[in-house]
């Protein structure tokens, strides 16, 4: 990859869901991982799994793991949070998986456009879940859920 410190189309993150039953490694691209960005994610998730008791693993989202609203959010939701200690990623079960997904979509690139890369690593993504079988599963959609209004507060 191309070693600059100019980002001019800046950056991107990638809040990745992995459920450990299924085997489902899915996510979306945002350009912060601010609290709304968090907020509308687990709102996709909790529509993937409207009738299941969720139980998240958060790793490097220390700047709101303890904002009240993030709370709020996670317990209206349903939803149980675990937090990784810091400096302890390899405690997280996703990590060798996000290992996998960098291997095989961003070794090697240089893309100039988020696009590019955006698409590498869902085609990626598609290809692991009809391999797998569970292309089905309703992870896999987590990025196409019909957008939900968010508040603002």
């Amino acid at each position: 990859m191309r070693a600059t410190y100019h980002r001019h189309g800046g950056t991107e993150t990638f809040l990745g869901f992995y459920d450990v039953h299924a085997d489902v490694l899915a996510g979306v691209f945002r350009k912060r991982k601010g609290l709304r960005e968090i907020d509308e994610a687990f709102r996709r998730l909790r529509a993937c799994y409207p009738h299941r008791r969720l139980f998240v693993v958060l790793d490097n989202l220390h700047q709101i793991h303890d904002h009240p609203r993030f709370l709020g959010l996670a317990r209206r939701l349903g939803i149980t949070l675990a937090f990784t200690p810091t400096e302890a990623s390899w405690l997280n079960c996703i990590e060798p998986h996000f290992g996998v997904l960098k291997r095989a979509t961003l070794v090697g690139s240089d893309d100039r456009e988020h696009v590019l890369r955006r698409r590498r690593i869902y085609r990626y993504l598609r290809y692991r879940h009809r391999t797998l079988g569970n292309a089905a599963h309703p992870l896999t959609r987590i990025r196409t859920v019909t957008p939900i209004k968010l508040e603002r507060h």
